[in-house]
Formats: C-alpha cells, structure tokens, sequence
C-alpha cells in the first residue's frame, strides 16, 4: 500500500491503513506492507523521519510582529536536517482570499538560519501546498540580498514592500553554506507558473505581478542564469526561484522518500501495488502515484491507483505504468458527504480492488 494523503482531511497513514482494512476482508492471509508517500507537501517531513529512521525535533523561531513560532523538522542519518515549507509559513495570510497564499517568506529564512546552526550535510525542504507572494523577497533578505526603493532605502519583507521594489543591493550575498534541496510537488517554471490561474496576482494586488517579475530579472541578470525558465522555480510561489537564486536543486518529493525507504528494491518482493490520491491528473505523474507506476512497470508487478476524482491528462498514468484507476466512490456523493465519509469509502473500494485482483491472479 503506497498512497499518498487524500487531501484536505485524510493523512497517507491513514489512507494506507484504510485500505489495509478492505484488502484485509478479501483475505485476512495477504501479507501487506504500508509505504505511504507524499509529494512535497506537508507530511513529507514526518515520512521521512519515519522511513529514514531519523528524529523528530522543534526548533522556535522568534517571527517579527507576532508569536515565536514552533516549526516541526527532522534530522536523517545521512546528517539531512527537513522541514515543511507550510510549517515554517503558518496559516496563509496573503494578499487574497486563495487557499495557500503567504505575504511574506521571511519565516522561510528564519527557519534555514536556524538550521544552518546544527552544522547539517544538506537542508531539505518540503515545498508543496504555499505560494509566497512575495517573490522570495524576505527569505533573500536572510542571506544579504537586500531589495531598494526608488530612494535607495531598503524595504522591509512582505508583499506591500514588494510593490516599491526599485533595485537589488547583492553587495552582502552570503549563500547558505550547505546544500539545500526543494521538494517539489509539481514540476513547473517559473514562468510557466505565473500563467496558472491561482498564481495570477497582478489581479488580485495593483502590480504586484509586475514588481515580481522585476524582482527575478534582477536576480537572473546578477547569477546570469535563466531563472524564470528552469524547472522547480515555480514551486512554491517566489520560493523556488529565491532558493534557485541560492544555489538549491530540486527534487520531486515523491523521489525523494522512494530513496530513503528504498521502495525500488522492495517492489521486487511483492505480487501486486495499490496507490491513490485525492486527485489524479497531468502533474500526478511527477508525484506518488506516477513514482509507485514506473517502478511496478520497472519490477513487472501489477499497479492500481484509487481516487476521488479525475482531471485531464490523468491517462499519462497508463503509459507510467499503472494496471488500473478506481474510484473511490460508490455513487454520486457532495464533497462535503465524500469528506465525511472518505475513509469508508476508501476500504470499500480497496476491498473491490481485492477482489478484482484476485480474479485476475486466478485466471478468472
């Protein structure tokens, strides 16, 4: 069983016991094992710790105007320190009524600086479910990147001083002084993320697209490196192209905690996959459920993918190497009812799936 959360109400420990359950009814003699995955979202740091056998521990990070806040993150044994990008954020407080959306990335910088003082190998963080909408602005300002209006003086972080960016002063560029990793949910430019629907700030903030955009040419102009154009920089909203700026590579979630938990290696010694997710489309290939598909192709074992819903580019699934797609719901539901429900619904349909496998294995 290697699904991942079934977002917003069921983490993929959960999802994995669930259809542990139904697997279980068809007969109680199959020998499962749990692998749940995430895609670079949160809960990614609590899998890893889980898989790589790492620790757990909180560090308090004294946020300007408001409470210290206590960030989860996870040390692995290869001295990998971990953390959730929305951890470290808090709740959305952005610019707009979106979901995920923060006005400032300075607690992001805040929370790397910390880090840094355990000496890590590498710093990984998990970048799914935020958009920083203010360009990475306050996480530069950690490492000596300082942004200028128009008079020379230097801004503060957050989105309404974004809108007064005139200049970059790179003249204290201080780097983080180990490797840091993006987790990434989806794999997407910069530019290429600015065209989607729920990243279209210019119409949601007066100009705030615009002094974005001013923000990354003048950073890509300084490294002379394309930053709008390599992929990972989307992520995140301004995260990934700040961290981009900073030296950091990316690397799906889902990639990242296969390697850890070894998950190739086991896929050889099992008869058969079930995945799942809340929502299967075009991105899902780079994410739990494409991973576990290509790696069942690569063993030769049969991949199954349960889901609430489908959306377009969803068949790319197929040609990654999934056997089948089942629904998880057993007749026309609201989303609230398939919300309230979702856990039976899932056992049930790992159940049908049990049962169809097994026909299929008996030559029926």
């Amino acid at each position: 069983m290697a699904p991942e959360r079934f977002y917003p109400t069921m983490k993929a420990q959960a999802v994995a016991q669930a259809m542990t359950r139904g697997l279980q009814q068809v007969s109680p003699q199959y020998d499962i094992l749990m692998y749940p995955l995430a895609s670079g979202g949160s809960g990614t740091t609590d899998l890893a710790v889980r898989l790589a056998k790492g620790r757990i521990h909180h560090e308090t990070i004294p946020v300007p105007n408001r409470r210290p806040r206590e960030v989860k993150w996870g040390l692995l044994p290869d001295g990998t320190a971990l953390f959730d990008a929305k951890d470290a954020l808090g709740n959305p407080d952005g610019p707009s009524r979106l979901d995920k959306t923060y006005s400032d990335s300075l607690p992001l910088g805040l929370m790397i600086q910390h880090l840094l003082t355990y000496k890590p190998a590498r710093i990984a963080i998990a970048l799914g479910d935020v958009l920083a909408a203010d360009g990475g602005m306050g996480l530069l300002q950690f490492f000596g990147v300082s942004a200028l209006d128009q008079e020379g003086l230097e801004l503060s972080s957050g989105t309404r001083s974004l809108l007064h960016l005139h200049a970059v002063d790179f003249s204290h560029l201080a780097p983080p002084a180990v490797p840091i990793l993006g987790l990434t949910d989806i794999a997407i430019t910069w530019n290429a993320r600015v065209q989607q629907q729920d990243f279209r700030l210019d119409l949601i903030h007066g100009g705030l697209m615009s002094a974005a955009m001013r923000l990354v040419d003048l950073l890509a102009e300084h490294i002379r490196v394309p930053l709008a154009e390599m992929p990972g920089t989307g992520v995140g909203g301004g995260l990934g192209m700040a961290l981009a700026f900073l030296g950091a590579q990316f690397q799906p979630g889902a990639e990242f905690l296969k390697e850890l938990g070894h998950l190739r290696e086991l896929m050889w010694n099992v008869d058969w996959v079930m995945t799942g997710t809340s929502e299967l489309d075009d991105e899902s290939v780079h994410q739990a459920a494409g991973v576990v598909a290509l790696l069942a192709r690569e063993a030769g074992v049969p991949a199954v993918a349960l889901a609430v819903s489908l959306k377009a580019g969803y068949l790319r699934l197929y040609d990654a190497g999934l056997t089948g797609i089942n629904s998880v719901l057993d007749r026309p539901r609201t989303e609230k009812d398939v919300q309230r429900a979702l856990p039976a619904l899932i056992e049930k349909a790992s159940y049908r799936t049990g049962v169809w496998m097994e026909s299929l294995s008996d030559g029926g």
